[in-house]
């Protein structure tokens, strides 16, 4: 019998009405073989591609199109999590990408277009750093948020950092501002995001398509060895 898309009893939080976070206590075989493929994808695309700037991770595109056991499962259980989180009945991402953060890459505070809903899943949280507890953090740093709003509950106040570990999974509605902190681990720090809605968009323009590679086609399941 397979894991279960969700787990019977599994806990979520939610510190908003339209964001809830989940860790996944079943990943760790699967976590492992993901991190070798993504490590492997990202050295050979930085050989390939000489990298501009670390205002932004290695990022490997279409989820759904790796060849290599647990990819499949966890688009799947994206897809299943926005669902039952957003009570859309329907799902189809419109762009995943995983993200392979080397020591000083971070990312600049942005929100999603062409999505209602964006997941993150957490395949590794690299290296801690005691002298820097905010190394690799993603935070959501939003106003119109009262999670960040803490302090009088009208102006931001601070942002809001879920707890991640190896296993845990966001959603939030695209348009909400995020970002992630500066990583200064040595080993990759690896995440993997969706951004769904609840039908397809019309094809991406050439402006929007930028950075992005053609979708290779559909990988076929892979079990573990």
């Amino acid at each position: 019998m397979g894991k279960a898309l969700l787990p019977k009893g599994q806990y979520v939080e939610t510190p908003e009405k339209t964001i809830a976070v989940t860790n996944f206590t079943d990943m760790e075989e699967f976590n492992a073989v993901l991190e070798a493929y993504l490590i492997d994808r990202a050295t050979e695309k930085l050989e390939r591609e000489a990298k501009q700037s670390s205002s932004k991770s290695t990022k490997i595109h279409h989820v759904d199109s790796w060849d290599v056991p647990g990819a499949r499962f966890i688009d799947e259980r994206a897809q299943t999590f926005f669902r039952t989180i957003t009570g859309l009945q329907t799902s189809v991402v419109d762009l995943s990408w995983a993200n392979v953060y080397q020591k000083g890459d971070y990312i600049l505070p942005h929100a999603h277009s062409r999505s209602t809903g964006s997941v993150v899943y957490v395949v590794s949280m690299g290296d801690e750093d005691d002298s820097d507890p905010l190394s690799g953090k993603f935070s959501i740093s939003d106003p119109r948020l009262s999670v960040c709003c803490l302090a009088d509950g009208k102006y931001m106040s601070n942002n809001y950092m879920p707890n991640f570990k190896a296993g845990s999974m966001i959603v939030f509605p695209s348009s909400i501002v995020h970002m992630v902190s500066p990583y200064q681990g040595n080993r990759p720090r690896i995440t993997i995001a969706w951004n769904i809605n609840p039908a397809a968009l019309p094809p991406r323009s050439a402006a929007e398509s930028i950075g992005i590679p053609p979708h290779p086609g559909k990988a076929g399941a892979r079990k573990l060895k």
